[in-house]
């Protein structure tokens, strides 16, 4: 018996090791692209010509700098070794507007995010609790349109907001946004996990429809609506098609598009590209962190239980 157990303990070890190190692997895949993000920022152009592959600038290396202590031609001797680590960030907001792109982007998610967490969640509670002719006809074809790859709705978007005289508006960028079928199904799948007997008893005080939807529904779906607003919120601050299409002003554009205009007649200005990434990662890893112990629960509890 001791021997069994010994032998399964060992397994269980070496199967969490193994595991670990999958895990660790992965976390390195993805982790590797950003950290070499950072360390691009920093560079100047000349050192990020001269070493496009290192995660730390030359002038900041180990060797670089006992060479340069040694009296050896190092990065140090180079001109511009003395570039202040953030100029790159400072030179992208003064002279790339990425401020100006930041806005605009911060705007465009913001106000899509409020509206398709309005509009999903009235039409999300219709679906799951009221009884009307065609339901189930109108919640599938709003499924079938999930099925839909995003450029195949690209010219009709288009020709749609052409035609409302938004092209090149602050609406034309947001209209198309102010729905999306995700969204309904995975509100509508948690509003048919919510007992029904919580809502006859709001209704039994008099409460309406929406009386029930406001003070019931929503307070118990808190998990799910951060994790679809975390979603959409990430799905327009990185939308780049679309901006581009029905933009031409420069003055709209958001950080995804405004990062194409940091070229020079010597080639994209890579340092300063990144820089600009950076600063528009930020606000996402700042609000995932915030929302990420709803994440998982708000996915978790939007079960596919059927009506």
């Amino acid at each position: 018996m001791t021997t069994a157990r010994r032998q399964g303990d060992g397994r269980k070890r070496r199967a969490g090791l193994a595991a670990f190190l999958v895990m660790s692997l992965g976390a390195a895949v993805m982790v590797y692209p950003y950290a070499y993000m950072v360390g691009a920022s920093l560079k100047t152009r000349r050192e990020f010509a001269a070493d496009r592959h290192s995660l730390v600038p030359p002038r900041f290396q180990i060797d670089q700098r006992l060479k340069h202590a040694r009296g050896e031609p190092s990065a140090l001797d180079w001109p511009g070794a003395d570039w202040p680590v953030l100029k790159n960030y400072t030179d992208a907001i003064v002279y790339g507007q990425v401020d100006v792109f930041l806005f605009n982007s911060l705007l465009y998610a913001v106000v899509i995010t409020a509206v398709q967490l309005a509009i999903n969640t009235l039409a999300a509670y219709a679906f799951a609790r009221m009884s009307f002719r065609g339901r189930g006809v109108l919640f599938s074809l709003l499924l079938a349109t999930m099925m839909l790859p995003p450029a195949v709705l690209l010219v009709p978007q288009f020709l749609v907001v052409s035609g409302l005289g938004l092209v090149d508006s602050f609406m034309g960028v947001v209209l198309p946004g102010f729905a999306g079928a995700f969204g309904v199904f995975l509100l509508r799948q948690f509003f048919l996990n919510i007992p029904r007997s919580l809502e006859e008893a709001g209704r039994l005080d008099g409460c309406s429809s929406l009386g029930v939807l406001w003070h019931i529904v929503l307070p118990l779906s808190r998990p799910v609506l951060v994790t679809l607003g975390l979603f959409t919120f990430m799905g327009a601050w990185n939308s780049f098609v679309w901006p581009l299409v029905v933009l031409s002003d420069q003055a709209y554009y958001p950080l995804t598009v405004g990062l194409s205009l940091f070229r020079e007649e010597s080639g994209a200005d890579w340092p300063r590209i990144f820089a600009g990434a950076v600063m528009g990662s930020m606000p996402l890893i700042l609000l995932f962190l915030l929302a990420q112990r709803y994440l998982v629960r708000g996915i978790s509890l939007s079960g596919l239980k059927g009506q």
